[in-house]
């Protein structure tokens, strides 16, 4: 784990964008304090929990930019108005919805499971209260934005959808896989939730330059990971594309390195974000690129290091003790709602909406602008290099053996990211280390082939390029 950089008051403020100069601001428009709701699976799950706890410590520093006259009045509260949604719960999750707004919430930010999400948009319409969603990912939401939009306007969401994602998935491919590591076929192993079967079926339709030989659908109960293994071994797959968000995947992952699976895994894994992941598999994640927001490894902007700084002095203590995406997308929700409130000069939802369309904020994720409600996928993220993308993340480290080692997250695609911290924290490119390691990485590959591909050799050169990409980045 790379050391943690400190930040003096003058630096933070400064990757906050606020500069120690800013003018004081001593009258607000008159309200003291707002209000603001937060639903997910706080009690169940590590993402409802990192939820939390980036929406506490957005709370907190924008209270103290108040208190110092950085921001202008109003502060934020969330005191007394957390809800748990029971991960699946839709009934829960609608009159967890409706108390927070009855209790006067000005808006509500959260959400992870489309199905709890789905359930609370109806109230959400007929209430017109604002809703930041910073964990879930259907499009049906933004496509109730666009077709009923004086209803559904109040819907905003801080991830990209996923067909989006499945945009994003098919650059990774053609880039990271296809071109870079050689990678021509891949089996694909996804669960049964709904999450899962609509991503199989957009992987299958973006994935076109790569070959699929095997899809394989496991059951979220008691599924057979060995008997799935074994079938992925049996093809002639270059590598194994996961998609998990309701299965840790912790003994799937355990038995593909036991029995070192001759090819690199790479997907989406929501547990597979957690820093807690890497000793609950005991290193055997070594080498596995999971798709994240951020990491707060690496810069992706001025203030990813700091919010990561910020989290991990206060809650590293406790699992998740690291922040997962919905703390990265919670916190810098909060700031863009601050912002909207602050532009509306009070609490109208239908002002705030006016604002938060015009949002166009540097985040711990990149530069948030959303998409205009005329757009295909109205009111989340403009999905650009430049603005906000998916990123692709190695787990990887630096010894010979991962189970004795610490490990160091990596961003691996796209390569505007493939960066590491200075000193100072400021960022440094590795990408020409990374190309070297895939392109040696293809060499090893090609030998292991020539040889008849004798069993456990391309695990070898996948694990080396992991290490070699860890030394990269920890060098």
């Amino acid at each position: 784990m790379q050391g943690v950089v400190r930040l003096s008051r003058r630096s933070f403020l400064k990757a906050l964008g606020i500069g120690v100069g800013t003018a004081i601001f001593r009258v607000g428009w008159g309200q003291a304090t707002v209000k603001v709701g937060v639903i997910g699976p706080v009690n169940l799950l590590d993402v409802g929990r990192a939820m939390v706890r980036g929406a506490q410590l957005a709370i907190e520093e924008i209270n103290g930019l108040v208190s110092d006259g950085e921001l202008p009045p109003p502060k934020l509260t969330i005191d007394g108005l957390v809800r748990d949604d029971e991960v699946l719960r839709g009934d829960v999750a609608k009159a967890a919805f409706e108390e927070l707004a009855s209790l006067g919430a000005v808006a509500i930010v959260g959400g992870f499971v489309d199905e709890t999400v789905g359930a609370m948009l109806p109230s959400m319409a007929r209430l017109r209260k604002p809703y930041l969603d910073t964990g879930s990912s259907s499009p049906e939401f933004n496509k109730l934005v666009k077709e009923k939009y004086d209803q559904y306007k109040y819907y905003f969401r801080l991830m990209i959808n996923d067909n989006v994602m499945g945009q994003d998935i098919g650059g990774m491919a053609e880039g990271l896989m296809l071109k870079e590591m050689g990678i021509q076929k891949v089996a694909l192993v996804v669960e049964s939730s709904a999450f899962g079967q609509n991503l199989s079926r957009i992987l299958q339709e973006r994935l076109s330059g790569l070959q699929i030989v095997k899809v394989l659908s496991f059951p979220l109960q008691n599924p057979d990971f060995a008997s799935i293994l074994q079938q992925v071994s049996d093809t002639d797959a270059d590598a194994l594309m996961l998609v998990l968000a309701f299965d840790p995947g912790i003994p799937l992952i355990g038995q593909a390195y036991e029995m070192k699976l001759d090819m690199p895994i790479l997907g989406i894994n929501a547990e597979g974000q957690s820093f807690e992941y890497w000793k609950n598999t005991g290193g055997r994640v070594m080498g596995h690129v999971y798709v994240d927001v951020a990491t707060g490894e690496t810069p992706i902007t001025p203030k990813t290091r700091p919010f990561f700084q910020a989290y991990v002095e206060r809650y590293g203590d406790s699992p998740p003790s690291r922040p997962l995406f919905t703390a990265f997308t919670t916190y810098d929700a909060f700031f863009i709602l601050k912002g909207a409130i602050d532009r509306a000069k009070g609490t109208d939802a239908d002002k705030i909406v006016e604002e938060l369309e015009k949002t166009d904020y540097v985040g711990t994720v990149g530069r948030i602008k959303f998409r205009d409600k005329n757009d295909s996928y109205p009111h989340e993220p403009i999905y650009d290099p430049a603005l906000v993308v998916a990123k692709w993340v190695l787990w990887g480290a630096t010894a010979q053996n991962p189970l004795r080692a610490e490990p160091v997250r990596v961003v691996v695609w796209p390569p505007q990211f493939r960066l590491k911290a200075d000193a100072d924290g400021n960022p440094v490119s590795i990408a020409d280390c990374i190309g070297k390691a895939s392109e040696e990485y293809q060499k090893s590959v090609a030998e292991w082939k020539q040889k008849g591909k004798p069993k456990g050799g391309r695990f070898t050169a996948w694990h080396t390029w992991a290490r070699t990409i860890a030394q990269c980045f920890a060098g």
